[in-house]
């Protein structure tokens, strides 16, 4: 059963989508396509004057203190639209920050970012696709006082972009979190494109030191592993409003393509096609607000099903857009091919979909009794 949505997230996501529309819709992002930043600033400002970046974020911090139905709402807008905008990654940085230590460091940081006047992304894979759980690929050491980071990160979205990341590594005692600037001695981005024309970035840190502290071993683990599975939720309410406007834009070209003197769309096998078609953005919908709605932080069993789920009717379902199309769907002018492209992108994200299987297996094994 789909989610009935409440008058406030009604009107969270028609502003968002009206937003989307003034700023120029899926023509904007094929302008932005392999541009140096990939997105404009000036759009970010505006979705954190709409209060995006805060939608996790309690409201004793500056906040609206939201959930993931709300998050997933707005993420399932900016993947009609195709919007570059780095939304996930900032509003679940948000929330990182208003969950690790208060300190006066966070906390400033935490109102920029909010505010829109910092972009900060995260960093807390070991290879772009796992969480990662070794010292092998990031390592932090407490020099003299302060956290000194050797290793790399990797699929770090708009890395190059950024101001600065919130960035995962082990220390002796476990997984700490801390902030480290862009600009931070010994720190190197290597650039690297997309199949849909974004970029994500490879940080290197060479006894980098970082900012300040987000988050010791005790706290840090959990919240770790939060931030983790919300970044696979948000990535699979990405690929539903892709999916749906994949599916839109196919019925309405069904409906004024011609072959044989009538439209496309009254053969019976494309009308079984799109309705198989809208039953995978049904079913992904409803999956997506179940887990939404077990809470702030989701159980990581789930979180994994859902990108595993998602991730494949995603693709299956552009792919079916695209057939529908024709061979105009096969050309880069068509914007049908864009949705394909992003779903391509979304899915490989943070694990596919066979790794995700893999780990929903793994969490959901019960000890014998």
């Amino acid at each position: 059963m789909d989610l009935l949505l409440s008058a406030e997230q009604e009107q969270l996501q028609t502003s968002a989508s009206k937003l989307l529309a003034e700023q120029g819709g899926v023509k904007r992002m094929r302008h932005l396509r392999r541009t140096s930043a990939g997105f404009e600033r000036s759009v970010h400002e505006k979705m954190a004057s709409a209060g995006w970046f805060g939608v996790l974020v309690p409201p004793e911090q500056g906040g609206l203190g939201l959930g993931l139905t709300e998050l997933a709402l707005l993420l399932m807008e900016t993947g009609r639209a195709l919007a570059p905008e780095p939304v996930a990654p900032t509003a679940i940085a948000a929330y990182a920050l208003s969950g690790g230590v208060r300190s006066a460091e966070s906390s400033s940081l935490l109102e920029q970012v909010v505010a829109g006047e910092k972009i900060v992304s995260l960093a807390v894979e070991g290879d772009g696709s796992e969480l990662d759980d070794t010292r092998a690929s990031l390592a932090a050491m407490f020099t003299s006082g302060r956290i000194v980071l050797d290793g790399t990160r990797a699929g770090v979205p708009l890395a190059s972009a950024c101001d600065g990341f919130i960035v995962a590594a082990w220390s002796k005692d476990g997984p700490v979190l801390c902030y480290v600037s862009r600009s931070a001695s010994g720190l190197t981005v290597e650039e690297h494109e997309t199949v849909d024309g974004r970029t994500y970035g490879t940080l290197t840190f060479r006894a980098v030191p970082a900012d300040h502290l987000i988050a010791a071993p005790a706290l840090a683990a959990p919240l770790l592993q939060a931030l983790y599975d919300m970044m696979l939720i948000a990535t699979a309410a990405e690929l539903v409003g892709v999916m749906s406007a994949a599916l839109d834009m196919t019925v309405e070209y069904l409906k004024i393509r011609k072959q044989f003197g009538k439209p496309i769309g009254s053969f019976q096998a494309l009308q079984h096609r799109a309705v198989d078609n809208l039953v995978q953005v049904i079913s992904t919908r409803t999956l997506l607000f179940q887990i939404c709605d077990q809470g702030i932080v989701a159980s990581s069993e789930m979180a994994s099903a859902l990108k595993a789920y998602t991730a494949g009717e995603a693709l299956a379902l552009t792919k079916s857009a695209i057939q529908m199309h024709g061979a105009i769907g096969f050309t880069d002018e068509h914007d049908v091919g864009l949705y394909l492209k992003r779903a391509m992108w979304l899915a490989a994200y943070l694990g596919n979909e066979t790794a995700h299987r893999k780990r929903f297996d793994r969490l959901s094994q019960f000890e014998p009794v």
